[in-house]
């Protein structure tokens, strides 16, 4: 066990977005931390920038070829804490294991939320075999996680595992002339595209003075987005963008079927947004307020157009309360309260644990 006097976290990470990386560089900011990465190649849907990996002390890309090389690196580092992003990659799990039983403090995230699903409730009977000998407690996004933890036997989840990088969007002024519903991410079923496009079709037939809609991303349904009156489509949006873009907006629409979390909430509202999102994205929970920044709906065309109709048809007054009260929640989680959160619940806890 590492007994010099900076605490040497390593991080078994899946493909590292830009608000991941934004926290973990905040955390290595904090007192006697260094910080080691492993992670997961870069996924073809989201195709970010090469991000700057310079404040690690080491970091590495996953290959199959060099697991070997990695475990070797892990187990030679004597990590005081491991923290990984999830329990599905083989790999971190063994390197877990070992790195546990040598007195490493463990602890895992993950987005999933409770459905009660026959997977689920399987897991739940095989936590104590699978997870427990690895894993000392888990870091959720909300309370749906917490619920799904509790239930696999980690009675304490710690909360707030995503955030938007939030420094790069409170500062940007929100357009108030610019009227205009976006939807920012993958062009897939599980977005809800095939609804959103049915529902604005309707909402613009139905409405006397429609706003516009921006669609920025990239995916197999991409074509159903083209051609269509009042949508503008954009290709995907490099995060060093996004905030510009969402200025130029009034309102987030996220009908998802299938939102674990949905960061996108976070840095919509954290910018000004109005939101309408499904009930499906865990991020509502701690960003919506259903009437007062946004709708909370079903992932449904009607319940879309209903929910357009709402938001376009208030007055600038309105517009700008729900603004207000979007950075209001939007600024309950940053990306300094995640590095802190993080210090004062995990690293000072094992560091007094390591102390005689």
């Amino acid at each position: 066990m590492n007994k010099v006097e900076k605490m040497k976290i390593l991080l078994l990470w899946a493909p590292i977005a830009d608000y991941t990386l934004a926290c973990f560089r905040e955390l290595a900011e904090r007192k006697n931390v260094e910080l080691y990465l492993v992670r997961q190649p870069a996924e073809s849907d989201a195709p970010y920038n090469q991000p700057d990996l310079g404040f690690f002390r080491e970091a590495l890309i996953y290959r199959k070829e060099n697991e070997k090389e990695i475990e070797e690196f892990c187990l030679s580092l004597e990590p005081d804490i491991i923290m990984m992003s999830s329990w599905n990659y083989p790999l971190y799990m063994s390197i877990a294991r070992k790195c546990r039983r040598k007195g490493s403090y463990v602890i895992s995230s993950f987005d999933g939320q409770w459905r009660s699903t026959v997977k689920q409730k399987i897991g739940t009977l095989v936590s104590p075999f699978f997870l427990r000998p690895a894993i000392d407690n888990f870091f959720v996004p909300g309370d749906r996680q917490a619920i799904f933890a509790r239930k696999l036997g980690y009675k304490n989840p710690l909360l707030g595992y995503y955030s938007a990088r939030t420094g790069r969007f409170g500062n940007i002024s929100r357009k108030t002339s610019s009227l205009k519903f976006i939807f920012v991410g993958r062009l897939v079923p599980v977005k809800g595209i095939e609804q959103l496009i049915e529902a604005y079709k309707g909402y613009r037939r139905t409405t006397r003075r429609p706003w516009e809609m921006v669609i920025a991303g990239t995916g197999r349904l991409k074509h159903l987005c083209q051609d269509v009156e009042g949508i503008e489509v954009k290709e995907f949006v490099q995060p060093t963008d996004l905030p510009q873009l969402l200025s130029e907006a009034t309102c987030l629409v996220l009908p998802s079927t299938f939102e674990p979390w949905g960061v996108v909430i976070h840095e919509a509202v954290i910018s000004g947004l109005a939101v309408i999102c499904s009930h499906a994205c865990g991020a509502s929970t701690m960003f919506v307020r259903d009437g007062q920044n946004g709708y909370i709906i079903n992932p449904d065309a009607a319940s879309l157009t209903t929910a357009m109709k709402r938001i376009s048809g208030k007055t600038n007054e309105e517009l700008d309360q729900m603004s207000l009260a979007s950075r209001t929640l939007g600024s309950l989680w940053t990306t300094e309260k995640w590095a802190d959160y993080v210090y004062e619940n995990i690293c000072l806890p094992v560091k007094q644990l390591q102390e005689p």
